[in-house]
């Protein structure tokens, strides 16, 4: 009996070690301090539809992380159907940053700061289109692909830079090299696989519970044996 009950412990610690292996390397840690490029979906307000107002982001959004705390950039077209937009802060809604506006190109760049990127965040936003008399006021939801996010620099290239005594990336670029770095960006960075922590962490106390069941009730038999 003690070799079966020696033998089931085995088993159930190799199970568990295969089970924390598998989980995303980037469940252990958040982002680094830096900035980034995340694509994102605009969902419904309470259903898991893609919004009509999806169309009038454009993507992706920019992230930059300072001490743990996110703040995203996004550019809105049709910026002129968009009157109000407000952002999920502190329990509570507040308006957004307006970073620059092109009324010309018809387009705004907001940046507000969000929770995390693997919760969705929510937004109310006033449109209005004179054109077809419509004038409405709504809730959507921020999607961010935290799967597929890309690195633009962190903290930590700079201060390589800075000892190897290389002029940081966003100084010595010019205006005219905007598509040379975006190319650059597509070959040298590195995609990051974020916190899944509200995914993976169910499963495994799940599991986890689910084998010291077993260990009582197993132990419960070979005492009675």
């Amino acid at each position: 009996m003690k070799l079966q009950w020696r033998a089931f412990m085995i088993a159930l610690t190799s199970a568990l070690l295969l089970l924390v292996g598998t989980l995303p390397q980037s469940a252990q840690a958040a982002l680094a301090d830096g900035t980034y490029k995340i694509p994102f979906t605009v969902m419904h307000g309470s259903d898991p539809s893609v919004s009509i107002a999806n169309d009038y982001w454009e993507k992706p959004a920019t992230l930059t992380v300072e001490n743990g705390a996110i703040t995203a950039e996004m550019t809105i077209n049709h910026s002129s159907w968009i009157v109000e937009m407000q952002t999920a802060k502190n329990g509570g809604f507040a308006d957004v940053q307006v970073v620059s506006e092109d009324e010309a190109a018809d387009k705004r760049v907001i940046r507000f700061p969000i929770e995390s990127i693997e919760n969705m965040t929510e937004a109310k936003i006033h449109v209005i289109v004179p054109d077809i008399d419509y004038d409405h006021s709504y809730t959507i939801r921020f999607d961010f692909e935290d799967a597929n996010v890309t690195t633009v620099e962190t903290k930590a290239t700079n201060e390589e830079a800075n000892e190897n005594g290389d002029e940081p990336l966003a100084a010595a670029q010019s205006p005219n090299d905007d598509t040379k770095q975006s190319s650059a960006e597509e070959n040298k960075t590195e995609k990051e696989n974020n916190p899944q922590t509200s995914d993976a962490t169910p499963i495994v106390l799940l599991f986890c519970l689910a084998i010291i069941s077993a260990i009582v009730l197993l132990r419960k038999r070979v005492t009675q044996a």
